[in-house]
């Protein structure tokens, strides 16, 4: 069909043939019109009229094809509006889910801080596991939920939410669980995971909780595959992340708590171990008196007691229960009540010491026993009748021969065997004569070399200071022991006796 643009030019032209050929008839002017309308050009046109029809029939084809090619741009330019179109309603669409995912993150993110603040202020495991369990529920599409946690060497499980049978809990030996690395423990989880029963619509998550290379545990997370989307994912490994935090400053809160109880306990124990230490004397028939007690830690197993059990007899002991704490001491408190109910009934050391061994063997384990020196000393004869358990021998200063005596018999330590005959010895002291009581706190005292103070030392001390009183010994020995030791840690709870005979 001809454009009004087209009829117009074709209007033109044909004014133009009318003016130049005024004398052609009509027809054939009739004619030339319906073939630009029909398209279909001529051939047989007069010679005075074929120029001008040529240009108007090029015209109006040039016109035509402008036209063409005018209108297939316009439709790719709506192609291209449409695709532009389809792109930005896409985005749109792809803007608001991302928009409403956001705002998943956002809420999510508010309640998992929430959360945080709420467990964070919990300092007992029960009830934070319980929170923190109930928020999988509600923040994500949990359907199950099953907790450890590792327990020394054990893997343990300490809650399940929703309908779990499998328990599956691990233990290693010490040493197989020291070895273990990251990739071992995810070894472990992968594993477990096969003792789980799911059905094909459902999946398992595996979330390890981790504390700053610290491996607390693992929760298991059972979901709907069709409900479980990555905003799940991502909550799931930020409740696990605050899981880990909580359960870890839980864990270290209580540490602090049962430490803070056994150090309270451990003070009430030390003030009560001090107590029933004699009260110090200096002089007591004849004999010049000194002593020293100080455990390695709060309380110790060392102990030492005298006692005037009459006018003539003074009792002297000391004493080393094997190990530390409180076990220790309180072996030493039984050893020690026992001993002093004996001494009651007036009989020699060695009966004494008898009779002890065979009261407590029943309750010493077998990993426990006791040395021990047990002796009295009498006034009129200036003897100190003596039986060992097992204990240091004697170190003896002799006034008359200037010289350091060891003394002692033998006896197997208290605990060791049921019924024991104990031996038993004498020593009679001269005027200036010393004699030392200790335990292996002294002559094992160790130097930054690994040296042990050993007994040689103690004899030069006592025999380079046996002119002075059992006081100042007691101080020159506690010197030596410490310009030895210069600031090493002590090991071992140091305790000793010093008597000296004045008169």
């Amino acid at each position: 069909m001809i454009t009004y643009f087209s009829f117009i030019i074709l209007f033109f032209i044909f004014f133009l043939v009318l003016k130049k050929q005024e004398k052609k008839n009509f027809e054939e002017t009739s004619k030339i019109l319906k073939s630009f309308v029909s398209k279909e050009f001529l051939n047989d046109i007069s010679d005075d009229l074929k120029n001008d029809y040529e240009r108007a029939t090029t015209a109006i084809t040039k016109q035509d094809l402008e036209l063409d090619n005018s209108i297939e741009e316009l439709r790719e330019y709506k192609k291209e509006l449409e695709v532009t179109y389809e792109s930005l309603l896409t985005k749109s669409k792809q803007l608001e889910y991302s928009n409403q995912v956001l705002e998943q993150r956002v809420a999510s993110l508010s309640n998992i801080n929430s959360l945080s603040r709420t467990v964070l202020s919990i300092m007992e495991l029960d009830k934070i596991i319980s929170t923190i369990l109930d928020a999988y529920f509600v923040l994500t599409g949990a359907k199950r939920i099953s907790l450890y946690l590792w327990e020394g060497n054990k893997l343990i499980n300490k809650r399940i939410k929703g309908e779990i049978h499998f328990r599956g809990e691990l233990s290693y030996p010490e040493e197989v669980l020291s070895q273990f690395t990251k990739k071992d423990y995810k070894k472990v989880y992968s594993e477990m995971l096969k003792g789980f029963s799911i059905t094909p619509d459902e999946k398992i998550i595996a979330s390890p909780l981790t504390v700053k290379g610290k491996e607390l545990g693992v929760i298991f997370i059972i979901e709907d595959k069709s409900k479980l989307i990555k905003s799940d994912e991502e909550t799931i490994s930020a409740l696990t992340i605050q899981v880990a935090i909580a359960i870890n400053n839980a864990q270290i809160y209580s540490d602090l708590v049962i430490k803070e109880r056994m150090s309270q306990e451990l003070e009430v124990a030390s003030r009560i171990q001090k107590r029933i230490i004699p009260k110090k004397i200096k002089k007591v028939l004849g004999l010049d008196v000194a002593t020293f007690f100080e455990p390695a830690k709060e309380i110790g197993g060392d102990y030492y007691d005298y006692s005037l059990l009459d006018e003539k007899t003074f009792s002297i002991t000391i004493a080393d229960v094997s190990g530390k704490g409180v076990p220790a001491a309180f072996l030493m408190a039984l050893g020690r009540s026992v001993l002093k109910t004996l001494e009651l009934q007036g009989e020699q050391p060695r009966c004494n010491v008898r009779k002890l061994n065979k009261l407590i063997y029943p309750d010493i384990t077998e990993d426990m026993f006791i040395t021990m020196m047990h002796s009295k000393y009498n006034y009129d004869t200036k003897t100190i009748t003596y039986s060992n358990a097992g204990h240091n021998p004697l170190v003896v200063y002799n006034s008359i021969t200037k010289e350091i005596e060891t003394h002692s018999v033998k006896g197997v330590a208290i605990g060791f065997l049921d019924d024991y005959n104990y031996k038993q010895g004498e020593i009679h002291l001269n005027i200036g004569d010393i004699v030392i009581y200790y335990t292996d706190g002294i002559s094992e005292a160790e130097n930054k070399n690994k040296e042990l103070f050993g007994i040689e030392r103690l004899k030069t001390v006592l025999l380079e200071n046996s002119h002075l009183s059992s006081r100042e010994i007691k101080q020159r020995l506690l010197s030596e022991i410490n310009n030895f030791q210069n600031g090493c840690e002590q090991n071992d709870d140091i305790t000793f006796v010093i008597i000296k005979r004045e008169e």
